[in-house]
């Protein structure tokens, strides 16, 4: 289906910007991961491959300074921050991962504007989805809940198990998702946050809390074939403790097994939300 891009560094490489046909769920991504162009791209391709059109906003925390990116280059692309989204609304919210796991929530440079983003999502976003350190960070926000900093990093796909049968997992035996973090939740004791899907290693991977609609990801749906590849490489060529990603070599090489489930997932989400559209609270 059509994705809009209202903004971004994927945005600036379209040679022809496609239209807005007016029946669009509108979705805003704020984008915590360091690599933004590749972030926004796998999310573009994910919900390219759902049955609804969306668009696209492009958002950042503007209290953390990239090493990455400058200013200027946000500028450029256009990339909004909560400050310039106080009028604004939307039907879903997605926050994504963000390579900062092992750390104190409270030291985290964004977290102040983190949870006043929370707080924003209350009035102006119809139902969010938090991935990977969002999730966990989410979680903590809303309900103390803590995560636990791993031995050893979580690293390939994993099958999980579904259950609850809600709208979100409507369709699914079982979920297969990349995970890729240093932290990770124990049991769910909290009886307002539920877990839909669950693996004995992986621990809760997603959980949903009426009180706050809002969905808790532990891992990365998004993903490409060759993210867990490049992210392998990239830890060696650091000198970081890593091992090869399970469950996700063929035959010595990448495979995506989790992209079906993934567009499954998103489009029970989206889905959901072009029924409801939001105009204002």
């Amino acid at each position: 289906m059509t994705v809009i891009l209202k903004n971004g560094f994927l945005k600036q490489q379209q040679a022809t910007p496609l239209s807005d046909t007016g029946r669009l769920v509108k979705i805003l991504v704020v984008n915590l991961m360091p690599n933004k162009l590749e972030t926004e791209r796998q999310f573009a391709e994910l919900f390219s491959q759902l049955t609804v059109d969306v668009q696209v906003t492009f958002a950042r925390m503007a209290s953390h300074h990239s090493k990455h990116i400058s200013e200027a280059d946000f500028n450029h692309a256009d990339y909004v921050a909560l400050e310039d989204l106080q009028n604004s609304y939307f039907d879903g919210l997605v926050v994504t991962g963000a390579p900062v796991e092992e750390l104190d929530f409270e030291t985290v440079d964004y977290w102040s504007e983190f949870k006043a983003l929370l707080d924003w999502r209350e009035t102006h976003v119809r139902e969010s989805i938090f991935e990977c350190w969002a999730a966990q960070a989410g979680l903590y926000a809303d309900f103390g809940i803590q995560k636990h900093v791993l031995p050893s990093k979580l690293f390939g796909v994993y099958r999980c198990q579904i259950n609850a049968e809600t709208k979100l997992t409507a369709g699914f035996d079982a979920l297969s998702m990349p995970q890729s973090r240093h932290s990770t939740l124990t049991k769910i004791d909290d009886p307002e946050v539920d877990v839909l899907a669950s693996d004995p290693e992986a621990g809760p991977v997603v959980m949903h809390a009426v009180k706050t609609r809002s969905t808790y990801i532990s891992g990365h749906p998004e993903y490409e074939t060759n993210t867990l590849f490049n992210e392998f490489h990239r830890d060696m060529e650091k000198g970081l403790p890593i091992r090869l990603p399970k469950r996700y070599f063929s035959a010595a090489v990448p495979t995506n097994t989790w992209r079906g489930d993934s567009v499954q997932l998103y489009n029970n989400w989206v889905a959901s939300l072009s029924n409801v559209r939001v105009t204002t609270f």
